[in-house]
């Protein structure tokens, strides 16, 4: 059997039918971020998808809704409703500061990811999730956008943040791209991708 390396240093054997099989996970103990929509439409469903889909893969998802730090700060429907009533009643002081630290919290988040796994809903307002992403763009870091309704509906600033073949159908299409990378089926061919050796992650 023939062993091959590809452009990531990751062996490759060819069997006899000459069928490549990837020998190595090369997304294993890497970071994602889930960016999305939370507060005008509920972003759990699409976020458990891929938790489902890529933790079996040793890939580490950091979801807002379960945020990971041991001083942690909630962001859930119940928080969001509270401060949402707390806004209406004038308490902006409080509501100000809460944001804050969650604001902080979320970007943090982006930093420590290896790359960003964006669903974005085009008709609903997710100030956050323009943040994220724009922090993300500046760091250069791999970004996978599922746009709601199809690419054909991504707004226009965003055609402008980044490449456009970042940008994807939906959801599933995005998970199977990343699995693609890291079964080595799809080979890395991005300098945005900035990986640590396996042992150091």
């Amino acid at each position: 059997m023939e062993i091959i390396k590809t452009h990531l240093d990751h062996p490759l054997e060819i069997n006899e039918g000459g069928c490549v099989q990837p020998s190595l996970r090369v997304l294993n103990k890497t970071r994602t971020y889930l960016v999305g929509h939370m507060q005008y439409a509920s972003g759990r469903d699409w976020r458990e998808h891929v938790e489902g889909e890529l933790e079996p893969l040793g890939i580490r998802i950091f979801n807002p809704y379960k945020k990971p730090f041991v001083k942690d700060v909630e962001e859930d429907e119940e928080t969001r409703l509270s401060l949402d009533h707390c806004q209406k009643h004038g308490y902006f002081n409080d509501v100000a500061q809460r944001m804050s630290l969650v604001r902080s919290y979320d970007l943090n988040l982006v930093d420590r990811s290896d790359f960003i796994i964006a669903h974005i809903l085009p008709e609903v307002a997710s100030w956050g999730s323009a943040e994220e992403l724009v922090t993300a763009v500046r760091m250069k870091k791999p970004i996978f956008i599922s746009m709601e309704g199809g690419k054909y509906k991504t707004p226009l600033w965003i055609m402008g943040m980044l490449p456009h073949h970042y940008i994807y159908d939906s959801i599933e299409e995005v998970v199977d791209m990343v699995k693609q990378i890291d079964s080595g089926q799809k080979a890395i061919d991005s300098d945005r991708w900035r990986l640590l050796k396996e042992d150091l992650r």
